[in-house]
């Protein structure tokens, strides 16, 4: 079993411990209570504080401790039968323990969901987000929800694999190793009392915050029913130390020292290599994304200059009259083909009129001929009439 104690030389806070510890750390935000950043109904409502405080963690790069390999070491051995941890850093992980040997009580960052959809994202889409100084939203059409890492808040229900696992594990423990934890949060504190009364339990913290009573309701409170300092005590060791130093210990007295030392200074060394591919491949990232910025910075003055460019599309519709007047000789040049078709239509048009021309004077002179006996019909009627 481990709390954060067991991250605590990586560089990682635990929550307790005066001055250093998170929850001595948190008055700038102002909360109603240290334990406020952890609990969900005060996420939902103001989630700034918790990722400000995590965002270190998430985008840290953090190696394993010698404790972490010491637990590997048991795993490789087939001494483990399952490590219980609280810490939701995943250097277990990064330590490359089995997680089939692991139960994460209070959950990890390795992926997170949406509080309103509950889409999935990733611990490197989160990550990539916290970047940029941003509270992880979700993306997906027609939620705006907030994206919450998949750790257990205060008051959720712990996963089902905890108890799944704890009755069947505990019963077949050999030994129980506790280590970095202050066993005040239920239902964790209360797995040391699954164990079989003959199994030894040995204590590794800083300090011994474990009560010694077996009475139901303070191991409910306090946890552990361990008794340390009593005289019939055959089974519970304490070891005030580190946690660090506390596994060097019992590695040196099984033999293992010497390996525990050759594979931390090797694994760091390895995990050194891939955080500096790592931040160039983030600088590359952070270039390409400048890069674009910088793109869209300049495309600003662009917008802002289109109000001058369709200003001066003014004079380019004006310049346009004349490209327009331009094209009147165009189709003046047309009208010459226009025009010679027009002698086409003329020539129609003149041979009808002198066709017509032709008629008329046929006409004129039929009615010539025909006006004439009317005209003296008339005037020998105009001649009896003055007879008359």
């Amino acid at each position: 079993m481990a709390g954060a104690g067991i991250s605590t030389s990586a560089g990682i806070p635990d929550f307790r411990s005066p001055k250093t510890g998170l929850y001595d750390n948190l008055e700038k935000f102002n909360l109603p209570n240290p334990q406020a950043i952890f609990s969900l109904d005060y996420f939902k409502e103001n989630p700034v504080p918790y990722f400000t405080v995590r965002k270190e963690m998430l985008l840290g790069n953090y190696k394993p401790t010698p404790c972490h390999y010491f637990i590997r070491m048991l795993a490789e051995r087939g001494l483990l039968l399952r490590h219980y941890t609280q810490n939701i850093d995943g250097l277990e992980r990064i330590a490359g323990i089995d997680p089939d040997m692991m139960v994460e009580a209070h959950g990890s960052n390795r992926v997170g969901h949406c509080l309103d959809c509950s889409a999935e994202y990733t611990h490197k889409w989160i990550k990539n987000i916290l970047r940029r100084d941003q509270i992880p939203k979700c993306s997906a059409e027609g939620c705006s929800g907030i994206i919450k890492p998949d750790t257990v808040f205060f008051g959720q229900r712990l996963p089902s694999r905890f108890f799944e696992l704890t009755d069947q594990d505990f019963e077949k423990c050999d030994l129980l190793i506790i280590l970095g934890t202050s066993l005040k949060v239920q239902p964790f504190a209360k797995l040391p009392i699954n164990v079989p009364d003959e199994t030894p339990r040995l204590y590794i913290n800083m300090e011994k915050n474990v009560s010694g009573s077996k009475h139901p309701l303070a191991v409910l409170v306090f946890g552990g029913g361990f008794k340390f300092d009593e005289e019939d005590n055959y089974r519970d060791v304490f070891l005030q130390s580190p946690c660090d130093e506390g596994c060097s210990k019992l590695a040196d007295l099984l033999g293992w020292g010497d390996e525990l030392r050759y594979l931390v200074t090797k694994e760091h060394a390895k995990l050194e290599q891939e955080f500096k591919e790592e931040e160039q491949h983030c600088a590359i990232e952070a270039s390409v994304s400048v890069t674009k910025v910088s793109v869209i910075t300049t495309q600003v003055p662009v917008s802002s200059t289109q109000v001058p460019v369709s200003s001066t599309q003014v004079p380019v519709s004006t310049t346009q009259v004349p490209v327009s007047s331009t094209q009147v000789p165009v189709s003046t040049t047309q009208a010459p083909i226009s025009t010679t078709q027009n002698p086409v239509r003329d020539v129609k048009s003149s041979s009808n009129k002198s066709h017509n021309q032709k008629t008329s004077q046929i006409g004129q002179k039929e009615h010539g001929t025909k006006m004439k006996p009317n005209a003296s019909r008339n005037q020998k009627s105009a001649a009896k009439t003055r007879k008359k």
